[in-house]
């Protein structure tokens, strides 16, 4: 067991130790001045000289990729080039947003799958399976960006139930930012929920057909409790595996729609960022993400430990 924990975390360093190396080198061979971008086409020689050593792009790439690291450790995430402030503070200002976002939309994705998906499983092979996996079907081919216009036309230019866009901030009350993030988590979350209810009820109905769910059914329980007593839990593998990567997909989807809604989160700052060719901002988003991606893969690797006596006698 103790092994099995050791193996892990050293994969999880090593993997998120390559993301770093692989976003630095794709950031360097992009084309582009940073200097130019910040003072513009007509910047003088010598102020693009001045700046680029006082932004330390006069030094080698592999003296600059180590300072990098050593401020990772350290804390440090250097100075943003555009905004002129510490990176770590704008990282944390953004993540008020992102990180409330993602989770609320993960938490509608969910409970929607679980609520499909069980339904589905229940009445396979009858018209309420058909009709779930109709509306999973159209649920998948739906772009977010694009649900995202039709939900800001319905309910915010139509109905008038919700700002088209904005965030009024935490200090406004919680219930009027969860009200601002509820359009753009639904839009994240459609699409997610539509891939989990499927997995969900191929997961129940892989396992309603194993031997201890008819010794439950023989023993006088009916099909809908043998699956809530025994089938859903072991279910929860493979649909644990994907609601991690699905994870990872809504951290991606916040870049556009954050966009589309004007949300000031991390999406919104890589955009603007990319613009502005901020490269100290830009790789140390784009590395943070990937931490936190890395992360809840290794998280969901120890909740199989936690839910599989398999995988713990095998380690």
């Amino acid at each position: 067991m103790k092994l099995s924990l050791l193996h892990r975390l050293l994969s999880w360093a090593v993997t998120l130790l390559a993301v770093t190396a692989i976003v630095f080198l794709v950031l360097e061979i992009l084309p582009g001045d940073p200097a130019l971008v910040l003072l513009g086409p007509d910047a003088q020689p010598d102020t693009l000289a001045a700046l680029r050593l006082q932004l330390g792009l006069d030094q080698p790439a592999y003296i600059r990729y180590g300072a990098w690291l050593a401020g990772m450790l350290h804390g440090d995430l250097g100075t943003s080039y555009t905004y002129g402030i510490p990176v770590t503070e704008l990282i944390g200002s953004r993540l008020k947003v992102t990180i409330p976002l993602a989770l609320l939309a993960m938490s509608l994705a969910i409970g929607l799958a679980l609520v499909l998906g069980i339904y589905a499983a229940s009445r396979h092979n009858r018209p309420g399976d058909y009709g779930v996996m109709a509306v999973t079907q159209i649920g998948v081919a739906i772009p977010s960006f694009w649900l995202g216009m039709l939900l800001i036309l319905f309910f915010s230019l139509t109905l008038r139930w919700f700002s088209a866009g904005g965030f009024p901030g935490w200090e406004a009350g919680f219930w009027p930012a969860m009200r601002a993030l509820l359009l753009p988590a639904l839009a994240l979350a459609v699409a997610q929920a539509a891939v989990l209810a499927r997995v969900v009820r191929a997961a129940l109905l892989d396992v309603l057909g194993e031997d201890f769910v008819r010794t439950a059914r023989a023993k006088g329980l009916t099909r809908a409790q043998a699956l809530r007593r025994h089938a859903l839990r072991n279910a929860l593998i493979p649909v644990a595996t994907v609601i991690g990567l699905q994870f990872a997909h809504l951290l991606a989807g916040t870049i556009v729609i954050e966009n589309v809604f004007s949300l000031p989160g991390l999406g919104r700052l890589i955009f603007q960022s990319i613009n502005q060719r901020d490269l100290m901002v830009i790789k140390n988003v784009v590395v943070f993400l990937a931490a936190i991606v890395i992360t809840v893969n290794f998280v969901v690797d120890l909740f199989y430990l936690a839910i599989d006596p398999r995988l713990r006698h095998a380690s």
